[in-house]
């Protein structure tokens, strides 16, 4: 009989927002990892999971980054931290959280003697930045792109899904724009890239494609952009 494969130590940043609260959903089924949520404060994903470790973090402490690969194991780390300017209160305050924050867990872990694989959730259109909001995310890939770690990057259009905070405008738009033009790309566009491209999607769906992609696809599928079709339809991703 041969030996178990050794658990993979998943961090997830950005635990409690839209995707992170899917990816902790979603990785609680998997046997094969650990999970550790990088937290403000603890108690808030125990509904999820009752395998998550929570960790209260500040991504402003030296002490708090420290830790990531060293009492805290770290063989993925998966970034869905995001905001908004409105939530954040400024601009300062957005590119804080949408850029510096996960710059500053990429510097860390890219003084580890085993670079773990860094996954994060950017934007459609970081590629073309117009914008504050599409700069910052430009920002934040170009620090991925240079710092030496493994990647991946995924490039969701409009996000769908049960967010903690009502805002009508997007309640809206899911409902009146968002389902019709689905339904209308998987009816006569199935296979167009720039149709899917700018498609509305889940959450739920953009977690799915984070896991699988790291912990199911082997390491020579590392380093890449998943947006549209990859997202949406994985078997596409050729």
């Amino acid at each position: 009989m041969s030996p178990a494969a050794p658990l993979k130590h998943v961090v997830v940043a950005g635990a409690t927002g839209l995707v992170g609260r899917e990816l902790i959903r979603q990785l609680d089924s998997r046997p094969e990892v650990t999970v550790t949520a990088l937290v403000r404060g603890t108690g808030r994903l125990r509904n999820l999971s009752s395998r998550v470790t929570e960790i209260p973090f500040d991504f402003e402490k030296a002490e708090d980054l420290a830790r990531l690969g060293a009492d805290i194991p770290c063989d993925i780390l998966l970034c869905a931290l995001g905001t908004t300017i409105k939530d954040a209160g400024s601009q300062e305050a957005f590119r804080r959280v949408d850029r510096d924050y996960p710059m500053a867990l990429m510097v860390r872990l890219a003084e580890l003697e085993q670079r773990p694989l860094f996954a994060v959730v950017s934007s459609v259109g970081a590629a073309h930045p117009r914008g504050f909001y599409l700069q910052t995310k430009a920002e934040m890939e170009k620090a991925l792109f240079e710092s030496g770690l493994p990647y991946l990057i995924f490039r969701p259009s409009l996000l769908m899904g049960p967010r903690r905070v009502f805002r009508l405008g997007e309640w809206l738009a899911a409902r009146l724009l968002a389902r019709p033009y689905l339904a209308f790309a998987r009816a006569f566009m199935p296979q167009s890239r720039l149709a899917w491209k700018y498609a509305p999607i889940e959450a739920e769906d953009v977690a799915k494609a984070m896991v699988r992609c790291c912990l199911d696809e082997p390491p020579s599928r590392h380093n890449r952009v998943l947006t549209g079709l990859a997202l949406h339809h994985p078997i596409m991703d050729l």
